[in-house]
């Protein structure tokens, strides 16, 4: 065509200080560049700990060294919402990790529990591949439905005390459906097993008795940390001068009967009624929650409790719809720090927050949390 050269012009490459250079390193040869190569398998384990599980595992497919690094993580969790998306969302990887390698499931499990199976299947594989000598956090969130998988969860949690864990968490939640219900947890399990490296322990949904509790606050001189929710715990006696336990949390209980002996109690969380707890041989409280009933009767009552709340720092009150009539006078609270109120829109009181606030001359942090539900 006219106007245009037929001559093809000559591209002038840029010039560049830092010139692209082709890579003609392997795999292996890469991890040494980047100094991943040098580093020994334990800091790569404590590493791999850190990451979520599910991309520990993932890393597996990186090269061969990896393959079976993540088989010695010291932090296991496992939580079937977002495990199942992964098992049925996402496209299977040419190189199979343990998220790939489930079979499929024979059609003889109902529906709604065809998901659940094939989580625990892949909680078998892995825990059947673990090669550390111990755990340090074993966390399990799972949908239960009766008594379906009760012997799996069961050889779970005996895995977790075979492994020494050091924070075990147990968060289970039941089906609309289901008319029993969670996973009951007995005192034979807890006899079979030493238990000393306990420090912390998390019950949600999980049916305990106080004689349970009791077995695990007398197995675990090393527990610091126990939360209970959620459970038809009647009776709950908490006692011993060489208890460590320093954080205490029951929430949505049946309880009838608290009774506190722990010298060194700093944080008491409690959502329940009022007539169940007492205080004895407890220090004064640095932080505490109280909710439900219990918030109320805690403002009513404050001067009986006058010696656990004195030094309090942290203080939040839960009182949901609980609407208070009478405002008693409050004891100074001169180290309380942050407060916070939690309650609905249709009760809230201002009566309240001043009555509050007077009673708190350090206060540097106050929140009001209106819930319309």
């Amino acid at each position: 065509m006219a106007g245009f050269s037929s001559k093809r012009r000559k591209i002038r490459q840029p010039d560049s200080e830092f010139p692209l250079l082709k890579c003609h390193k392997t795999q292996n040869d890469l991890e040494d560049w980047i100094g991943i190569g040098k580093l020994p398998d334990e800091i790569l384990v404590s590493i791999l700990s850190l990451l979520p599980m599910k991309q520990a595992i993932r890393t597996s497919v990186l090269a061969r060294r990896w393959r079976y690094l993540w088989t010695s993580i010291t932090h296991l969790e496992f939580d079937d919402l977002s495990v199942n998306y992964l098992l049925f969302s996402q496209p299977r990887s040419p190189s199979p990790t343990p998220f790939d390698m489930c079979a499929p499931l024979e059609p003889t499990y109902p529906p709604f529990l065809v998901k659940r199976r094939r989580f625990v299947d892949w909680v078998n594989q892995v825990l059947n591949l673990h090669k550390g000598s111990h755990v340090e956090e074993f966390s399990l969130e799972f949908s239960v439905y009766g008594h379906y998988f009760k012997s799996d969860i069961d050889s779970w949690i005996n895995f977790a005390f075979q492994k020494r864990v050091k924070r075990l968490h147990l968060i289970f939640t039941c089906t609309w459906a289901s008319t029993q219900r969670s996973y009951t947890l007995t005192p034979p399990m807890l006899r079979n097993y030493r238990l000393d490296s306990l420090v912390q322990l998390h019950l949600c949904y999980v049916e305990v008795t106080g004689e349970v509790l009791e077995c695990f606050l007398s197995a675990c001189p090393l527990l610091e940390f126990l939360s209970v929710s959620d459970s038809h715990v009647m009776n709950f006696k908490i006692s011993g001068p060489s208890l460590k336990l320093k954080q205490l949390e029951i929430t949505y209980c049946t309880l009838t009967s608290l009774d506190i002996y722990a010298v060194n109690l700093m944080s008491f969380k409690y959502v329940g009624n009022h007539e169940c707890i007492s205080w004895k041989h407890t220090p004064p409280l640095v932080n505490a929650h109280f909710g439900g009933p219990y918030a109320s009767y805690i403002i009513k009552s404050f001067f009986q409790f006058q010696s656990y709340l004195s030094q309090l720092e942290t203080l939040v009150l839960d009182l949901g719809f609980q609407k208070l009539t009478c405002f008693p006078k409050l004891p100074k609270l001169r180290n309380l720090k942050q407060l916070e109120l939690q309650l609905n829109y249709r009760v809230f009181c201002l009566l309240l927050c001043t009555s509050l606030l007077r009673a708190s001359p350090s206060l540097n942090r106050f929140k009001i949390k209106l819930c319309q539900a």
